[in-house]
């Protein structure tokens, strides 16, 4: 695609008029070429001095009646460096609010420092990206396709089930042989001469195909605690990698010991009439019409899911645009992130390398690209996501996992994760919006298992050569974008 320039554009504000260029290099990059005016920096100029005339207090003076010449001359520098953020920082958003642009990534301005001319207009270039344009399809010839999902006796008993085993509780047992137990050790580590090297007392431990102790992970460690009794002692033969912490041990064999402290399990409890009143019900009927009704809305939801799902890929599908770079980064950041909280929960420790990043971003594409249009409809639509839908999103994730609300927000603030509830719930939105316009057709929930079968088939092997695979060395395969 071709620059081109719109010129002339002037914008009359805080007297002189800003010199404005946008150059348009594609349909998602934008730069602004801003010449301000001397007469602007210098009434920024005499506004940022008369404050500090007002604020300063030197020895010698009282505060407000420094000589004007003295602080000109102290902080000549930092008087600069204030004008300079200010103009700048004036000038580039009366460009972008008055012509309609909405900034996805960084500015990056030219030259990196734009300078205050002593005399004559102060020139610079800014270049971000945005969000492009695309004109709606038609949605009433999109087609989707709703599954009749209804509460059936196998749905009834696998909700049975997963109410037996939030009421569950930690029995101590004899022996490791579910992968649910919940294993308790004192670990040390032994060089050759069974000299002790490192301990690790009062260790939880999973029964888990993969763990890692100081520094060493541990293949097949399932297989080596098996059987094996509270009281007893598990020894494993190991090499010390070669980044062990102690240079003079690496390569060396040495030996982990695990003492079997104690062995728990969860023990799910029988439903009877006791147990539902103990838990806030009348009695077993009450519970499991509670059931019948938790189960009818989840299945509503379900499917209301499945149609955003599929209105998403119909999107993709029919609007071709240019997916901004910053959205592709985004993504690809996200997925990563995802990676290492799945191989720290199995207790590895993957590096990502260039090629497993490349083919995250190569996976991500697909999203960045959902992001880019539900953001420019979302605009079309007027659709908003406000603060109180984000609590309520919290609370329900915050219930799900036995956590109080107060305290789920606080973590996901800190960590800058309700940025992503936000977007979440405008794609929810967006999709909503989106399936009222298109034609719903219902078909039998056997057809449409069948043909996600299918689908799901197809997708692995395509997205077999674009994610990281599943090595040897205990890296874990990356999630779906």
């Amino acid at each position: 695609m071709e620059d081109t320039i719109q010129s002339g554009t002037e914008i009359a504000t805080q007297g002189e008029a800003l010199e404005i260029q946008i150059e348009e290099s594609s349909s998602v990059l934008r730069k602004i070429n801003i010449g301000i005016p001397e007469s602007r920096i210098k009434s920024k100029y005499d506004t940022v001095l008369k404050t500090l005339v007002k604020d300063a207090a030197l020895p010698g003076f009282r505060k407000g009646r420094v000589p004007r010449r003295l602080l000109e001359k102290r902080f000549k520098a930092d008087i600069s460096n204030d004008v300079r953020s200010q103009v700048v920082s004036e000038a580039l958003s009366e460009a972008i609010e008055n012509n309609n642009l909405q900034p996805l990534s960084e500015p990056k301005f030219e030259p990196a420092q734009p300078e205050v001319p002593e005399t004559g207009p102060m020139k610079f270039s800014v270049a971000f990206e945005v969000l492009p344009e695309f004109a709606l399809p038609d949605l009433s010839t999109f087609e989707l396709k709703k599954p009749a999902l209804v509460v059936t006796e196998e749905r009834i008993n696998l909700a049975k089930e997963h109410l037996r085993g939030n009421l569950a509780e930690l029995q101590d047992v004899p022996e490791i042989s579910d992968p649910e137990d919940h294993i308790h050790i004192d670990a040390q580590i032994l060089d050759q001469a069974g000299t002790l090297i490192e301990a690790f007392p009062r260790r939880h431990v999973h029964f888990t195909p993969e763990y890692s102790i100081g520094d060493i992970q541990i293949t097949g460690f399932d297989g080596h605690l098996r059987g094996a009794k509270a009281g007893s002692m598990v020894r494993i033969d190991v090499t010390l990698p070669d980044t062990y912490k102690r240079e003079d041990l690496r390569g060396q064999k040495a030996t982990v010991e695990l003492k079997i402290t104690k062995i728990q399990r969860r023990v799910k409890p029988e439903l009877t009439e006791e147990l539902a009143k103990a838990n806030g019900f009348d009695g077993l009927k009450d519970l499991n019409d509670s059931l019948q009704r938790a189960i009818e809305e989840r299945l509503k939801s379900e499917g209301a899911r499945l149609l955003r799902e599929q209105a998403a890929e119909k999107l993709r599908e029919v609007i071709q645009i240019e997916v901004p770079s910053s959205l592709v980064t985004r993504a690809t950041g996200q997925l990563a992130q995802s990676v290492m909280q799945q191989a720290a929960q199995a207790g590895q420790q993957p590096e990502l390398t260039a090629e497993m990043v490349e083919r995250m971003r190569a996976a991500s594409e697909p999203r960045a690209k959902l992001d880019a249009i539900v953001m420019r409809l979302a605009d079309k639509f007027g659709l908003e996501v406000q603060n109180e839908e984000i609590n309520s999103e919290v609370a329900a994730i915050a219930d799900m996992n036995g956590m109080r609300p107060e305290l789920l927000l606080s973590r996901m603030n800190k960590a800058g994760q309700l940025e992503s509830v936000r977007a979440d719930l405008l794609q929810r939105k967006v999709l909503d919006r989106i399936v009222e316009q298109c034609k719903t057709v219902e078909i039998d929930e056997a057809q449409w298992k069948r043909e996600q079968d299918e689908l799901r088939a197809s997708m692995a092997a395509q997205q077999a050569a674009a994610l990281p695979q599943q090595p040897s060395s205990g890296e874990p395969a990356a999630p779906q974008a």
